[in-house]
């Protein structure tokens, strides 16, 4: 099989960890840190989930106020718009994130929310980021011990953060990629139709259900890339993805990372595309 290696230095075939591997590392390792990123869409953050049940040692960071920036968002540039890296900057520190640290982030659905977080981060310019393989649900699983409450912060961290790290469009490239690349819309394919919203004009549609199996795992390498091609999505031409509010679409960032392949993101996705009634939609 010809392998089709990513030329950004940033992002590795190696993203993610299991349970297994992760239950090794706790306690052994001083500079991991976990951060839980549980999110629904749609809904303020979930801390109250993480306090009740999270992986020793775990840290909650909201997704809507942490990773994305409330401001920009009230501007109509999507749901999840990305964060102002200073006040990311500040709110890992306060996390306890230093330079050097290696970072696991978990959800408890599908991936999507933590595939934010991993991609927020390294395009932020964090180094280390993994995404815990099945999340909390595989954790409990495998049987490994939880906690619950807040834990403290020993010690700030110093992280440096220095953005621009992975490949994110601006609402005025996304019209023109299909010109040269691939648009991947990762919503359900229902909201892809006429029958649903439409999309951008030149997207593909890829759901984003077909880059996991019922346990929350990344499909294999061959089915994936089989899936790609049934849905006439070349790997070899430039691919950017978006989907309603930029969460999904991560995940699809991610996958194709883990096979090689750089994807541009599209954060604003559809809901800053919407936002402008003058924007053109395909059905």
């Amino acid at each position: 099989m010809r392998q089709i290696m990513t030329s950004n230095p940033y992002l590795r075939r190696a993203n993610t960890i299991s349970a297994e591997d992760l239950s090794t590392l706790l306690g052994k390792a001083a500079n991991l840190v976990l951060l839980d990123v549980r999110f629904t869409p749609g809904k303020p953050g979930r801390r109250e989930s993480y306090l009740q049940d999270h992986l020793p040692e775990a840290h909650y960071i909201d997704l809507p106020t942490e990773l994305a920036d409330p401001v920009a968002r009230q501007q109509g540039r999507g749901s999840n718009p990305l964060p102002a890296v200073s006040n990311l900057q500040d709110d890992l520190r306060k996390l306890g994130v230093f330079r050097d640290s290696q970072i696991v982030v978990y959800d408890d659905t599908n991936g999507a929310a933590a595939a934010r977080a991993w991609w927020t981060l390294i395009w932020a310019g964090v180094a280390e980021v993994r995404i815990l393989e099945g999340g909390i649900s595989a954790w409990k699983a495998a049987g490994y011990p939880r906690a619950s409450g807040e834990i403290g912060i020993v010690q700030p961290g110093d992280i440096e953060l220095k953005p621009g790290k992975l490949v994110s469009l601006h609402v005025e490239q996304v019209a023109a990629f299909p010109q040269h690349g691939t648009l991947v819309d990762v919503r359900p394919a229902a909201a892809f139709s006429g029958e649903g919203t439409g999309h951008i004009p030149g997207a593909k549609s890829f759901p984003a259900d077909r880059l996991v199996d019922p346990d929350g795992k990344f499909v294999a390498e061959e089915q994936l890339r089989q899936r790609l091609r049934d849905a006439d999505i070349d790997i070899d031409r430039p691919l950017a993805a978006y989907c309603g509010g930029g969460i999904a679409s991560s995940l699809f960032t991610l996958a194709l990372a883990q096979i090689g392949k750089d994807v541009a993101l599209y954060p604003g996705s559809w809901s800053e595309w919407t936002s402008d009634p003058n924007r053109p939609v395909e059905v």
